[in-house]
């Protein structure tokens, strides 16, 4: 990313939203680009936590790993959003993997930058918890929908989650189109890729979405949010 350009990005980034391009120009000369392949792990569950990243391009997958060696997708993160912050508040190890789902770019900012920062704008540190309490809300959410709701009702909420993400509050002026593989959308609803694709099969029989490779389309909305809601 160019230097010049990224105060004005910061300023979009959620954390940081709060404060001016102006404001955060010192802390963007702080910060270095990094960039990643399709399938490169960013950092393991249980590596050191030193540093935090901001997805400038690309997605990231946010996994955690059990302990007979399977893994669970937790989130899927996009352009403008951070991960690996919780340990720069608390000083821990990485509490989860993250991987490039695409070829990505990202600015990196050491946890040393990070709380002298924070020590000048306070407000950035109540942002942070702020957004970290909703992913713990979502991740109750998660768990509560695997216990609770069958894969083609989670298929059909994660997919409208993601809808909503990518439209941002916009009402769709047609097809919703997700870029998402069906391995990665397994992971995300706790199932098998043939479970899912049976789901997702099921509901372009219904007119409800179309696929591709590596793509969704999702053609009715409102009759999807009602199979999520089912």
């Amino acid at each position: 990313m160019d230097r010049m350009t990224t105060p004005e990005f910061l300023a979009k980034v959620p954390i940081f939203e709060n404060l001016t391009p102006e404001q955060l120009k010192p802390l963007g000369e702080k910060m270095r680009t990094r960039k990643y392949q399709r399938g490169e792990v960013v950092f393991h569950q249980d590596d050191p936590g030193d540093r935090m990243h901001i997805i400038v391009q690309g997605r990231v997958r946010i996994s955690i790993d059990s302990y007979d060696g399977r893994e669970k997708d937790v989130a899927l993160l996009n352009p403008g959003d951070c991960f690996g912050e919780m340990a720069l508040l608390d000083g821990s190890n990485r509490s989860a993997n993250a991987t490039a789902v695409d070829d990505i770019e990202t600015l990196v900012l050491l946890r040393d930058d990070f709380i002298k920062f924070i020590g000048e704008y306070p407000q950035v540190a109540a942002q942070t918890t702020a957004i970290l309490t909703n992913r713990l809300r979502n991740t109750n959410q998660m768990m509560g929908d695997l216990a609770f709701l069958d894969v083609p009702t989670r298929v059909a909420k994660q997919l409208i989650g993601l809808a909503e993400n990518q439209l941002g509050g916009a009402a769709p002026d047609g097809p919703v189109e997700i870029s998402i593989g069906q391995d990665e959308l397994a992971r995300l609803v706790g199932s098998t890729r043939e479970t899912v694709s049976r789901a997702l099969t099921s509901y372009r029989r219904m007119g409800l979405l179309t696929t591709s490779h590596r793509r969704i389309s999702i053609t009715d909305l409102d009759g999807l949010e009602s199979m999520a809601s089912d």
